[in-house]
């Protein structure tokens, strides 16, 4: 796990149907560790599993981190423990910032399209872009205004035509709109998107069937997109110690590493927070994250191994 520190719940605010924002200051007014647009967080609470959520505030902001939770009544319980539990006042952990969601570099224009509560990252990169003079705009799908967080915030954009609110959109509306959104591509855009399975989808296959490169396509997932590869029957050869484990089926490779006494950085357990990423160094792995470009599963360099597995017999991981 990430190092982590010790914050405390300065305020809990209702953003819209079913979600809280919670803004996080560091105990006696301790700098908290930068971030970049895109950013996430674990959150770590006593009797609570721990969950990773995206920073939403101004990366500029270096006195707190404010983050949605999005009450999901299919959840495994950390987001209903969540809201039912944290109050104001209550102290906490939180990992250091990650990011596996960046703004590419450039004075290239971008383009944002949020479904949910997928909002959260990219309302965090139109904040930094905005600060920036660089040009943006905002897409924001939402079941109805109720269910539409942070809209308050975004109230001076909307009347710019920054963002467009786009409420209650059947899936026909919304392939539609990001086929428009995609039509006006001018070779140097850059798209991010951050929203259910079903948008990434559409999404990913509207930006191949216009023929935009990957590399201008950028997504991300709060939810893991593929199951976990957990047929065994190959063996992982563990570099550093020459020791070999043999993946039975059931079981991911993380949790061969951890009966074996190996300590490994995780999190999520679904591929989607990036904490357990290990090097490649021999055979073809078995992506199954929401986190790697097809270009970096292609290389074939590095693996999470919460997640994926192998498609060959024999595996060597940097361990």
């Amino acid at each position: 796990m990430p190092n982590t520190f010790q914050v405390y719940i300065k305020s809990v605010t209702h953003e819209a149907d079913g979600v809280l924002a919670y803004e996080l200051k560091g105990l006696e007014g301790v700098t908290l560790p930068a971030f970049t647009p895109g950013a996430h967080i674990d959150v770590i609470a006593e009797g609570i599993p721990l969950r990773s959520y995206s920073l939403l505030n101004d990366p500029s902001e270096r006195n707190r981190y404010v983050i949605a939770v999005a009450k999901d009544p299919k959840s495994r319980g950390g987001s209903i423990m969540i809201h039912e539990r944290l109050r104001p006042g209550d102290k906490l952990q939180v990992s250091e910032p990650r990011n596996l969601f960046p703004l590419a570099e450039g004075e290239h224009r971008s383009v944002l399209i949020a479904g949910g509560i997928g909002v959260t990252p990219l309302w965090c990169m139109a904040q930094y872009l905005n600060s920036k003079k660089i040009d943006w705009e905002l897409h924001y799908f939402a079941r109805s205004v109720n269910h539409a967080a942070l809209i308050d915030a975004m109230q001076g954009h909307i009347s710019q035509d920054k963002v467009q609110l786009l409420l209650g959109y059947d899936v026909e509306a919304t392939v539609a709109h990001i086929q428009e959104v995609f039509r006006g591509d001018d070779g140097t855009r850059h798209y991010y998107c951050c929203g259910p399975a079903g948008m990434i989808q559409v999404y990913s296959e509207q930006a191949k069937a216009l023929s935009i490169s990957d590399g201008r396509v950028h997504f991300e997932s709060f939810i893991p997109l593929q199951e976990a590869a957990t047929s065994g029957g190959y063996e992982i050869v563990l570099a550093r110690t020459g020791k070999t484990l043999r993946m039975e089926q059931g079981k991911s490779i993380l949790d061969a590493l951890i009966e074996n006494g190996v300590e490994m950085m995780h999190s999520c357990r679904e591929g989607i927070c990036g904490a357990c990423e290990v090097r490649v160094l021999e055979g073809t792995p078995d992506h199954r994250d929401s986190i790697l470009s097809e270009a970096e599963k292609q290389a074939g360099k590095t693996l999470f191994v919460c997640c994926s597995g192998s498609k060959t017999p024999r595996m060597v991981l940097d361990l």
